[in-house]
């Protein structure tokens, strides 16, 4: 084959090639696309008016709003357990029972105590007759004179039957006997008490339920021992941190553990552990939204009900616990769960807004944010303009001064191929362009 021939045929694949790869540009190149400026790529959205959002996201685990872990207000031996994890109960429904035989040796102890005490204060009290009787009688001795006059001198002499010293003796004895009297008084009035208290503990050996809901703990076993407010030791027992303790007549009252943990799943919380800079944000009675990793497509409203005063601190960084409470019970989802919250801390609706990454922040002067944004004319010019910023959302931002619907704005975003021109629905455009067919092609000569 002749060099001419070769020539010839490779500039013909060189020109197909370039077709092939001309065409290909033309037919996947963006519709939005236009040229790029020797400056670089811009991107612009159109301000729209719209509601702007911001939120705080934190993780935590489903929990029921209402638990009681119900301990015995008296102390005993666990007779009965009556219960078991997994079991669904309701207000009144009796748990455990402790062993009678030791409440009813309690009473008979009692008794036995307050007759003693009763004999007691009925000694003490003849004895303070007697002392009475004593004092009188000295009293009455003492007043006893006897007046003698002698016949030769004329002198008169006064005697007494009785002394000062015999009264003083007696008046002491007297307030001794008081003091006996006052002491096996109030003996007897204690152990009044103490037999009433043993007599109703007797009925407290059965412990009942203060809520309905499911059981999510036992920790006492037959046979174990319990004092007042306390759950039984038993080595096999599972136990769960309680929130909230309540008493045999459902009172409620804060204990480490009771007998069992109680937790009503009509209402859920999700306790979620928000960063230190997020938490700033929390305050109670924000609305938020919350998702379950484990239960796809279920999203449910609620409110911020509670925030913890103090932080916690885990590897030097701090986080604040916050409380939110669903509004309503979701379908599948089970205590204990997974959950993300997104908190909305600031909302501002039908205001003109524009991507947040159009927006160059600047300094708060009372209570005022000022900013810029770059607005592109008709004509393809560009002019930085003074704005007041608003709510700054997760990707938009509310513009209050310097924009109207309809301006176009440059997004901070540099490529190094064509503009693409985008409008905004809650996020900044995104797209790419092309500044023009593939480079490499070229015929030789």
């Amino acid at each position: 084959m002749t060099r001419r021939k070769t020539l010839l045929i490779n500039g013909a694949l060189v020109g197909v090639l370039a077709l092939i790869g001309g065409g290909t540009w033309f037919a996947l190149r963006p519709a939005s696309a236009t040229g790029s400026s020797s400056t670089g790529t811009v991107r612009t959205a159109t301000a729209i008016r719209a509601t702007v959002l911001s939120t705080i996201s934190a993780q935590g685990n489903v929990e029921a709003a209402t638990t009681a872990s119900p301990a015995f207000s008296v102390s005993g031996t666990v007779a009965t357990v009556d219960v078991s994890v997994g079991d669904t109960v309701t207000i009144g429904q009796v748990l455990g029972t402790l062993d009678p035989a030791d409440l009813q040796d309690a009473v008979t102890k009692a008794k036995e105590q307050l007759a003693s005490a009763k004999q007691q204060l009925s000694t003490a009290a003849l004895q303070r007759t007697s002392a009475q009787q004593s004092v009188d009688e000295a009293k009455a001795a003492y007043a006893d004179v006897t007046t003698v006059t002698d016949p030769k001198t004329g002198t008169t002499t006064t005697s007494r039957r009785g002394t000062q010293s015999q009264i003083t003796s007696s008046q002491a004895q007297l307030s001794n006997a008081q003091g006996q009297v006052t002491s096996a008084t109030n003996a007897v009035s204690q152990d009044e008490t103490a037999l009433t208290t043993a007599e109703a503990a007797v009925g407290k050996a059965k412990l009942t339920a203060p809520i309905g809901g499911v059981v999510t703990a036992v920790s006492a076993t037959v046979g174990s021992a319990v004092s007042t407010g306390t759950a039984g030791a038993s080595s096999s027992a599972s136990s769960t941190a309680a929130s909230s303790a309540a008493s045999n007549s459902a009172a409620a009252s804060t204990t480490a553990a009771g007998f069992a943990t109680i937790e009503d799943p009509a209402k859920l919380q999700v306790r979620a552990s928000f960063a230190e800079a997020d938490a700033a944000q929390l305050s109670v009675g924000q609305v938020a939204s919350v998702t379950f990793p484990a239960v796809a497509g279920v999203t449910v409203t609620a409110k911020v009900t509670a925030i913890a005063p103090t932080g916690t601190a885990s590897n030097g960084v701090v986080s604040y616990a916050g409380t939110v409470t669903l509004d309503t019970r979701p379908d599948g989802v089970r205590l204990g769960q997974t959950a993300s919250v997104s908190a909305t801390t600031a909302e501002a609706k039908g205001v003109v807004s524009v991507p947040s990454n159009a927006v160059t922040v600047g300094t708060t002067t009372n209570g005022k944010t000022a900013g810029t944004v770059t607005v592109v004319a008709a004509d393809g010019t560009q002019k930085v303009t003074n704005v007041t910023i608003g709510v700054q959302g997760d990707t938009s931002t509310e513009i209050s001064s310097g924009l109207t619907v309809g301006d176009k704005v440059v997004i901070s975003l540099d490529t190094s191929v064509g503009a693409v021109t985008s409008n905004q629905s809650g996020l900044g455009g995104i797209g790419g362009g092309f500044n023009g067919p593939p480079s490499g092609f070229g015929g030789q000569g």
